[in-house]
């Protein structure tokens, strides 16, 4: 089986890191929207109209990363089931793809660092202020934990323990898809529910992982609508309201659950998740879109947007003192670095990655050829 990369799911991970810029730089800028992303009454339209109307659709930030988190377990799933994925060439490539930009990213946010970060009474108190030594090795590893002064970290921790744990994945993914499903989705609210961090994260990995195992059977029964000469536009464009709005089920529905506000409504946001890999891939006038060049750039250099934009959002709360003119420069200049980071790094990474790859399939290829 080969595989056609579905440059819509790049474009779509293009459009999660960016809205994981946008909700640092507006969150870490202003104490309304801080107050917001807590569920806490806030005043003024404009912070009213960001945080419960479909604005926070572009600003959303732990939602963005839980589409990460499916999104590698539906494309590395994919990947494993194409003809030539072997297991020997698998492991180093996906190490060197992750850690060699992370390395690099760990440089950078060092550098931002070397700018005094004094915090003021006026400030949030619990900003990383510096990134001693052995903040940096503890973070070169990932696993086990990292700190907050390349804040993003946390979520690598995750993708990297779930890309080693890839064939027991597989394994109940396609053994047990309903009961693995049922299983991860209990999971989830109790890791919410009793702040377990493994719990909350690793069973995300597997909603991707059984949606890609049963791919051909999805499209089987979800095709047919989505084809209809006129009921198909109306079927994508709604299928896509429900997943957006699922995306914000926390700021919709949160502020009446109380203290279960983010546990129940977990589930309804990997569901609405779920929903938009499909429709991105299914919905032909969508995909097109998404397909389009500068979305595609967006998605390729998603890795290098999510890994630099933190330290620089951070850095410019203590050059410009927190406020419009802080987030605008954060912004502007996370990307115009996250550009250049691409090039000069992420992307030699990710084709030294590929070639290892390469040299390894093809290094076992005779082996196994010979063995049969």
């Amino acid at each position: 089986m080969t595989m056609r990369r579905r440059f819509e799911l790049d474009s779509l991970r293009g459009m999660a890191a960016l809205s994981v810029l946008l909700y640092h730089a507006l969150a870490l800028n202003s104490d309304q929207l801080t107050a917001a992303i807590q569920l806490r009454p806030v005043d003024g339209v404009l912070p009213q109209l960001l945080a419960y109307s479909p604005l926070h659709l572009f600003w959303l930030g732990g939602e963005s990363v839980w589409l990460f988190f499916v999104l590698s377990g539906f494309v590395l799933t994919r990947l494993a089931q194409t003809t030539l994925f072997s297991w020997q060439s698998y492991y180093p490539s996906r190490v060197l793809r992750l850690y060699l930009p992370v390395a690099a990213a760990i440089v950078l946010a060092w550098l931002t660092y070397t700018y005094p970060h004094v915090l003021t009474p006026t400030m949030d108190q619990l900003l990383p202020t510096s990134y001693p030594p052995p903040l940096v090795l503890q973070d070169l590893l990932l696993v086990g934990g990292t700190s907050t002064s390349l804040g993003v970290l946390w979520s690598l921790q995750w993708e990297v323990i779930f890309s080693l744990a890839l064939p027991l994945y597989l394994l109940v993914g396609r053994r047990w898809p309903v009961l693995s499903l049922v299983s991860g989705l209990i999971l989830c609210v109790l890791g919410w529910k009793l702040n377990v961090a493994s719990a909350s994260y690793l069973p995300m990995f597997l909603i991707g992982v059984v949606l890609a195992t049963h791919w051909n059977r999805v499209v089987k029964h979800v095709e047919p609508a989505f084809a209809k000469r006129f009921g198909g536009a109306i079927f994508g464009a709604a299928a896509l309201v429900v997943g957006c709005a699922g995306m914000l089920a926390y700021y919709l529905l949160g502020p009446s659950l109380g203290e279960w506000s983010r546990a129940v409504t977990v589930p309804i946001t990997l569901a609405a998740i779920t929903l938009l890999i499909v429709v991105v891939q299914m919905w032909s006038p969508l995909s097109r879109v998404l397909s389009m060049p500068p979305f595609r750039f967006l998605g390729r250099a998603s890795y290098s947007l999510y890994l630099v934009h933190m330290p620089i959002v951070v850095l410019f709360l203590f050059v410009l003192k927190p406020g419009v003119l802080s987030a605008a420069a954060g912004v502007l200049v996370s990307l115009l670095v996250a550009v250049v980071f691409y090039y000069v790094v992420e992307r030699p990474a990710h084709r030294f990655a590929q070639r290892t790859r390469k040299q390894l399939t093809e290094a076992t290829l005779p082996q196994e050829s010979a063995a049969r």
